[in-house]
């Protein structure tokens, strides 16, 4: 079983290589709701004048990406990784754009001043780091008093398609199971909780419909460890899973969590 908190997996997936855009690419091509998780994601933040914003495990950045129009004049966006080829691509991509720096930043020791930020950002990253008490602490102490917490991940139940094509070849490869993930929507507000003053869940209807097996096994590839005397049995059997109309269809559950932190009450004169 592969273990996504383990550091050298986390630099395998991306440090050493650039596996996040595989997997981009594959939701792009084939999620049913059109409409795009980058676009739903983006409606859910408020960025009010003045804003600064710290994103965690911002990636490649493609979020970001020809949203200047709806982003305040007077802001000033962090965005960061852990993974200097991410802070790359992201400086890359965001090149000419105004109101952005980049960092390379450990969510577990942000190297910024307490309530330095107005929002701070963590995507799909959460269920990567090793020590989630001292992760939220971080994000909370540098949020100003009133700031928010963006963050969003998976539900135990997403890709369970994929599942029992994973257990047929366990012993031969080393995979990842969604049911193990240690940050999800179902256990997401408890942990939250304890660092946020409220929090809401919001969850983003969708669904894969593959209809190439090459790029449905680059995408497993990318986040789990096949090697090359199982990959041959791996394909048999995502091939199976092709329907007579020729597409493979995957569950998938995701969505934010929107944590608050209070204003400090004023004093009665």
């Amino acid at each position: 079983m592969s273990n996504i908190t383990d550091a050298r997996r986390v630099a395998q997936m991306y440090v050493e290589n650039d596996t996040l855009s595989t997997r981009l690419s594959l939701h792009e091509r084939y999620s049913v709701n059109r409409y795009g998780w980058a676009n739903w994601v983006f409606d859910q933040y408020t960025f009010a004048e003045g804003v600064r914003v710290l994103e965690l495990a911002c990636g490649t950045a493609a979020i970001w990406k020809n949203r200047g129009p709806r982003l305040p004049g007077n802001r000033h966006i962090v965005l960061s990784d852990i993974s200097p080829t991410m802070v790359a691509k992201a400086r890359d991509l965001l090149s000419g754009c105004n109101g952005f720096s980049f960092e390379r930043i450990d969510i577990q020791d942000i190297p910024h001043a307490d309530a330095s930020f107005d929002v701070v950002i963590a995507n799909h990253m959460l269920y990567h780091v090793p020590d989630k008490d001292r992760a939220l602490a971080e994000v909370r102490r540098v949020l100003k008093p009133g700031g928010r917490f963006y963050c969003t991940t998976i539900g135990k139940h997403t890709l369970k398609e994929l599942q029992p094509i994973y257990r047929k070849l366990e012993g031969k490869a080393c995979f990842s199971y969604s049911e193990n993930v240690s940050f999800t929507l179902e256990n997401g507000d408890g942990l939250l909780r304890r660092f946020f003053s409220q929090v809401e869940r919001r969850d983003y209807l969708d669904a894969l419909e593959v209809t190439d097996v090459d790029d449905l096994m680059a995408y497993i590839q990318s986040y789990n460890e096949v090697p090359d005397a199982a990959s041959d049995e791996l394909r048999a059997l995502v091939k199976e899973g092709f329907s007579a109309d020729g597409v493979f269809r995957i569950s998938k559950e995701q969505g934010m969590f929107i944590c608050h932190t209070l204003r400090p009450r004023q004093s009665r004169v």
